[in-house]
């Protein structure tokens, strides 16, 4: 058998399930035509076929190796390389803020604050949603509280933690 019926067998018997598995890699079917006819190319490349020969087949296994290793390739090739900017550089090498950073204290100990004398209700369902990262639609799907409640609430909250804030400072 030489390369290019060796081709033509896997192609006729094997071609579905290695579309399959580039699929499986890719998640695109254009792609993974394009990763399996760059598998056939390799195939006829091949110097040695009795590698890859297995009981009057192919060893299909080393078939997918090939597929992956070709589809890791061509991702190696994808990634770019980025220069550190000089501005980037300089951005590490400039001091600390002390007054930024303790005005930000401040005012962050003046928000817990706040909050220890906002009623339960409010003090949760904001906590929930600042530290969870949820939208107004993500907690009511969440909790069954009706959207109109929960915006309401957390903009009586806020307003509440911003006037306190406000008024100590």
């Amino acid at each position: 058998m030489n390369n290019n019926q060796l081709v033509e067998h896997t192609y006729r018997k094997h071609h579905t399930w290695l579309l399959q598995c580039a699929f499986n890699f890719t998640n695109s079917k254009d792609k993974a035509n394009e990763l399996v006819q760059d598998l056939y190319l390799k195939l006829l490349e091949l110097k040695n076929i009795e590698k890859i020969a297995y009981k009057n087949d192919v060893n299909l296994f080393y078939l997918y190796k090939m597929l992956r290793s070709i589809f890791l390739n061509g991702t190696k090739k994808s990634v770019a390389i980025l220069s550190i900017d000089e501005q980037l550089h300089n951005l590490s090498q400039q001091e600390y803020d002390y007054e930024a950073d303790q005005l930000f204290e401040e005012m962050l100990a003046l928000t817990h604050e706040a909050l220890d004398k906002e009623y339960w209700f409010g003090k949760q369902l904001l906590k929930v949603y600042v530290e969870e990262g949820h939208s107004i639609q993500s907690l009511h799907n969440a909790t069954g509280i009706s959207n109109s409640t929960i915006w309401t609430q957390l903009n009586k909250t806020k307003k509440f933690v911003k006037e306190y804030v406000n008024k100590n400072k």
